[in-house]
């Protein structure tokens, strides 16, 4: 059963169970106010009886009054439990029911074939002693019939109800659904073909717009989501092509080597341990930037003793006395920071230089060298895949490369970015940890 049915099914039985009660309540409630007019109007009939009738020397008698034609149509009175006048052409049936009911006082519908009287009995009291008593009668066809009419309207105009409800709430539901069928059409148009595509309903006013600002930023991410990992399958690419291609170089220069080419062979296989040692660090780099993109777990870094550890003494390092901890991984952070280290060594002509600070939140190490730098043309591009810091295509000597030292970097909530010269300079930064954080 789908949504659309289930909402309308359980609109339409909460619709009817509504009108049923009010058809039920409605006429329950004529009924009750239909017995008491007539039990007042039997009251009334009752008593304006007994004020025509005479009473001597403790016995009931009858006096003609204009309007005794009219009270006699239906009333019995009785002279103790003596019958002493009836109604003529009245039902057997009904008068039975009316001389029981006269030596009882009481109060009784009859109900027979022919019609439905409602009769009542008054007592007729002389100085506090019943000397008698009167039985009035009301024909109650033509309140039940009444009724009848009512009740069966009422049950005519609830379906009615019923049905407009029916027709109402189906154009609203479907109304309201349609645009979630045509999202939900587009969604599934755009996912498989354009993920640059948005509903673009504006901002949340209701239901409607909120669903489509969530869907527009799920889609939103999951772009994202895709271009990086066709710029991350880019670079696992640019970064593995070099090494294996080299590795494979060597070994068939090792396998075409004659009798007596054991130097050469040697140096050969030398060269591809080189390689498969660089290969392993690319790809450890790549499947730390994967973990850390897909768990960005905080930690904090040393960056002062990570710097001092990679200078390993042939480098001058300039740390402040009281530097803040870095958050990241370590081991992460080693692998982004050593790209950097690389590129000074290749373009270095003697010095190369570590300068840590903290400042803003963050807290960065610069590496330095006196080398030519990179060219102002060249700008962010030294970070696009392939590119070396001087702007020449790496064909192979530039290891994990710039690029993947970015996005290590970014993948700890930092960034490596290009410093001021003279000469060259790279900048790696990450959020601080201040003391008590």
């Amino acid at each position: 059963m789908t949504f659309r049915v289930r909402l309308l099914l359980t609109s339409m039985l909460a619709l009817a169970v509504g009108l049923g009660a009010m058809v039920v309540i409605g006429n329950a409630v004529l009924r009750a106010r239909a017995d008491a007019e007539q039990t007042s109007l039997l009251r009334s009939r009752a008593q304006t009886q007994i004020a025509a009738l005479a009473i001597r020397d403790g016995h009931v008698a009858t006096r003609r009054t204009p309007v005794d034609r009219i009270l006699e149509r239906e009333a019995w009175v009785f002279d103790g439990t003596r019958l002493i006048e009836r109604p003529a052409d009245v039902d057997p049936a009904v008068d039975r029911a009316a001389t029981a009911l006269g030596r009882t006082a009481g109060r009784v519908v009859v109900r027979d074939t022919r019609e439905d009287v409602a009769l009542r009995a008054q007592p007729v009291r002389s100085r506090g002693r019943q000397v008698g008593a009167v039985v009035v009668g009301l024909s109650v066809t033509p309140i039940e019939r009444l009724e009848g009419s009512v009740l069966l309207g009422s049950i005519v105009i609830a379906a009615l109800l019923v049905l407009a409800g029916f027709l109402a709430i189906r154009g609203a539901v479907d109304g309201a659904l349609r645009p979630v069928a045509a999202m939900t059409r587009d969604a599934a148009a755009w996912s498989a073909h354009d993920l640059d595509q948005r509903f673009d309903l504006g901002p949340r006013r209701d239901e409607l717009t909120g669903l489509a600002a969530t869907l527009d930023n799920l889609l939103g991410r999951i772009a994202a989501s895709r271009r990086h990992e066709q710029r991350f399958a880019s670079e696992v690419a640019h970064e593995l092509r070099t090494p294996i291609a080299r590795m494979r170089g060597r070994a068939e220069l090792a396998l075409r080597a004659g009798p007596g080419g054991d130097e050469e062979r040697a140096g050969a296989l030398a060269s591809v341990v080189a390689e498969v040692d660089r290969l392993t660090r690319a790809i450890d780099a790549l499947l730390a930037v994967a973990r850390r993109e897909t768990d960005p777990t905080a930690e904090s870094v040393d960056l002062a003793a990570i710097a001092r550890e990679a200078a390993d003494g042939a480098m001058d390092v300039q740390a402040p006395a009281e530097l803040p901890r870095g958050e990241g991984d370590p081991e992460v952070v080693r692998r982004a920071l050593a790209p950097l280290l690389e590129n000074a060594h290749r373009h270095a002509r003697s010095r190369i230089e570590l300068v840590l600070s903290a400042s803003g939140g963050r807290v960065r190490v610069a590496v330095r060298d006196d080398g030519p730098g990179v060219p102002p043309a060249l700008g962010e591009r030294a970070f696009d895949p392939g590119v070396r810091g001087d702007g020449q295509r790496d064909d192979g000597g530039a290891g994990l490369g710039l690029a993947l030292a970015r996005r290590l970097a970014r993948s700890c909530g930092g960034d490596v970015t290009l410093g001021a010269g003279p000469g060259g300079c790279f900048v790696l930064d990450l959020p601080a940890i201040e003391p008590g954080d």
